[in-house]
């Protein structure tokens, strides 16, 4: 069956020839980080949403259902060379310990063991690349793909596959640190939200990277779910997408 793709006039690249089927997705399988292409293009009659640069999903990351979310991570996971940029995550993720560090300057000090939360921890590489900056680190991943909690755990990491709209396998204030990278621009459910709240400390704080997805929604529902002040706390306008880290810490009980 023949695919017909409208997108931008302007566009000279042809993304039709490089799409190959996976699923309800669409991968770009010519894996070059220096042509552009569109956000949005038609497939039959259908919208597809770009995610991540070479994926195209049939709803955005933030409208996905829960095994869709599953789907995407498994997809990642199986091309994990290919679709992830290693160098971009590593961004990424100095950027938050930048941001960590400003918080928590004696992160580094034998005198003090801090405990993080990788919050969907997929392949492990972010908690291999905080590791990076935080060597004493305590960190435990979560994630709800029984596939990247395999894939993590066989990396050495300690990780726990976790179930969507149910508590989270920790006690009340276990953590200093919750973090999340390349997550939150999915639909995170208000009980998980609420969960990364209770088993955060009074004096910790939740950051993440907020990729191609509006901060003022998300910012709403962590302030339902019981954290305070939602801050950005660095802004990649260089890279022409909205992309941002954010901060947040928790309310008064």
């Amino acid at each position: 069956m023949s695919r017909r793709i409208m997108a931008p006039s302007q566009l000279l690249y042809n993304v039709e020839r490089h799409l190959h089927p996976c699923g309800d997705f669409y991968i770009c399988n010519d894996f070059n980080e220096n042509v552009f292409r569109p956000p949005v293009i038609k497939i039959e009659d259908k919208i597809y949403y770009r995610f991540l640069n070479f994926l195209y999903l049939p709803q955005p990351p933030e409208s996905l259902s829960n095994d869709k979310i599953i789907e995407v991570c498994d997809l990642r996971l199986e091309h994990l060379n290919k679709l992830v940029n290693h160098e971009y995550n590593s961004r990424i993720v100095a950027a938050i310990a930048d941001h960590v560090t400003s918080i928590f300057p004696k992160i580094n000090s034998n005198a003090w063991k801090v405990k993080a939360l990788d919050f969907g921890c997929g392949s492990g590489l972010s908690s291999q690349l905080i590791l990076q900056h935080f060597p004493q680190l305590d960190i435990v991943g979560v994630d709800i793909s029984k596939k990247a909690v395999q894939h993590s755990t066989e990396q050495g990491l300690t990780a726990f596959l976790t179930l969507p709209d149910e508590p989270l396998p920790f006690e009340a204030a276990s953590f200093d640190l919750v973090f999340a990278v390349f997550v939150m621009h999915f639909k995170i459910d208000m009980v998980t939200l609420a969960e990364l709240r209770r088993v955060l400390r009074s004096s910790g704080k939740f950051v993440f990277n907020l990729y191609q997805r509006d901060i003022d929604g998300v910012g709403e529902q962590l302030l339902e779910a019981g954290f305070s002040i939602v801050e950005v706390v660095k802004d990649f306008c260089e890279t022409g997408t909205d992309h941002k880290i954010v901060s947040c810490s928790l309310l008064p009980s």
